[in-house]
């Protein structure tokens, strides 16, 4: 038989186990929000891509940036990227050593590996057009077809006093004009350099002012189509797979975020290879948007080549940095240690296999 105290002890202990509405309401929610935090904190997450600022121009070999914007391969790898457009990438240079630019993609140049060289944290992480030996002819040297077809250049030595149209002599055009003219035993000394905007220089050809120039589609196309002027030396023939541009990476990507950047890669990768099948009616209609030109242009140009891997071509630019460097352009040779990173390309690649496009 049940005592008192018994029965007063066993009502407390049930009380205790039992909590009361109040009480088991409280807990519910405790367990609830607990159980709630990782699913809401990972939603958040989702919800907001990473931002980040790329540097493009309407050229051909910028088309897998809108493809990427297009396709929503960016959108994809939950990023939110803004595409800067600017007629000259190298101007953005100290915002991408600052971490304002996230990815800067242009032609090589030896101030690249001189801010490398004084310390600024960049990087090569990508292909972004090479010149491929089996490839069709992208850049050339152009000249007055009136030369060529008289057989006045024959051989470079006939350079001796030709007019060169060229911006930038410590580029990659003086760099295949100094291969060039080595090849005819002459110096940069034994012609005329003038430095014309490519956009003067297809009149500049119609009126005789200039005898040769580098061009790059759809210049080649366009002057061959005023007729007076013509294909001299396609570039892939000067210097076979030269690593003319590529992509970089600053502080932002290389030590804050190395996340983001690799997701960036994997997105740039995945619309390379879509870039790689050609003139498609989808590509085609991205590059018109991109460009401004019209889609019987498009077609008849030839298209840059980009490696599907993003592998980069490491002695062609100790080539260019050796040029540099003798001809005082740059300080001295930065080694592929301290200027490529292939690490972004090897994890994309990882992501999105090996077949072949």
């Amino acid at each position: 038989m049940l005592n008192v105290h018994e029965g007063k002890k066993k009502k407390a202990q049930k009380s205790i186990c039992r909590p009361t509405s109040f009480l088991r309401v409280f807990y519910i929610l405790i367990l609830c929000f607990d159980l709630q935090i990782p699913v809401y904190a990972k939603e958040q997450i989702q919800s907001n891509p990473t931002s980040l600022k790329v540097v493009v121009s309407p050229y051909l070999s910028y088309l897998p940036f809108y493809i990427a914007q297009e396709a929503g391969y960016f959108t994809e790898q939950n990023l939110q990227v803004e595409l800067i457009k600017m007629l000259d990438p190298s101007d953005a240079m100290p915002a991408l050593i600052k971490g304002e630019v996230h990815v800067l993609s242009f032609i090589i140049l030896p101030g690249q590996f001189n801010a490398m060289a004084r310390g600024a944290r960049l990087r090569i992480v990508a292909d972004k057009g090479h010149f491929s030996s089996n490839g069709c002819t992208e850049t050339a040297l152009m000249a007055r077809r009136r030369l060529v077809e008289e057989g006045k250049l024959a051989h470079p030595s006939q350079l001796k006093g030709c007019r060169i149209a060229m911006i930038d002599i410590s580029s990659s055009a003086g760099y295949f004009i100094d291969k060039v003219l080595a090849q005819g035993g002459l110096t940069t000394n034994d012609v005329e350099i003038l430095s014309l905007p490519m956009t003067t220089r297809l009149e500049a050809f119609q009126r005789g002012v200039i005898d040769i120039t580098l061009a790059s589609e759809p210049w080649i196309t366009r002057m061959l189509q005023g007729g007076h002027a013509a294909i001299w030396k396609p570039a892939h023939q000067i210097i076979p797979d030269f690593q003319l541009a590529f992509l970089l990476y600053g502080p932002a990507l290389l030590e804050k975020d190395q996340d983001a950047g690799r997701r960036f890669m994997v997105s740039y990768l995945k619309a390379v290879r879509q870039y790689r099948q050609g003139k498609t009616e989808q590509n085609l209609k991205i590059a018109g948007h991109m460009t401004g030109l019209d889609q019987e242009l498009l077609r008849k140009t030839c298209w840059p080549t980009l490696r599907r891997d993003g592998e980069i071509n490491t002695q062609s630019i100790l080539g260019f940095q050796a040029w540099a460097v003798k001809r005082g352009f740059q300080d001295k040779v930065v080694p592929p240690n301290q200027f490529w990173d292939p690490s972004f390309i090897e994890y994309a690649n990882k992501i999105l296999g090996t077949a072949n496009n």
